[in-house]
């Protein structure tokens, strides 16, 4: 079995859904702080990753693809966030107004495990964490997959 399954359309998503489900439940996998910072760098990557992912399982659809993500909020602010991870800083105009901020509070839960909360600028001048923007993140992703899927055209599929 190849590292990358080229022949799984699903391959990154599975991928990104697991690592989700690794991030929703760090207490339960006594994630340590520095581990969660990075499975939250690389969540960014797979959501990103999956509209390139899309684009070639639906080529003939690659603009509704980008129109669909650039109307939203919070894929506009991963796809930053993303590029961010990638390059250190911005290497294209910002798809959104949203910044990173110096902000931060933690969260205890039973047993005393706690974690860092990251807290994003979004262009209305309100603050969101970041677990909040990965979950609306997911969401919108898999409204676009579903509605991709639900109106499949034989020249797609790769």
């Amino acid at each position: 079995m190849a590292l990358i399954d080229q022949k799984n359309p699903h391959d990154n998503w599975f991928e990104a859904l697991g690592l989700w489900n690794r991030l929703a439940n760090w207490s339960h996998y006594r994630t340590s702080e520095l581990e969660f910072k990075h499975q939250l760098k690389s969540m960014l990557i797979y959501l990103w990753n999956e509209k390139d992912w899309l684009v070639a399982q639906y080529p003939s659809r690659k603009v509704e693809i980008e129109n669909n993500i650039s109307e939203s909020n919070h894929l506009s602010i991963v796809g930053d966030l993303a590029n961010t991870v990638k390059h250190r800083r911005l290497s294209r105009k910002a798809r959104s107004d949203a910044a990173q901020t110096d902000f931060f509070g933690r969260v205890t839960v039973n047993r005393g495990q706690e974690r860092r909360l990251y807290f994003i600028l979004l262009g209305n001048g309100q603050c969101e964490e970041i677990m909040s923007i990965l979950r609306k993140a997911l969401d919108e992703l898999t409204e676009l997959r579903h509605l991709l899927m639900s109106d499949v055209k034989d020249v797609d599929q790769g």
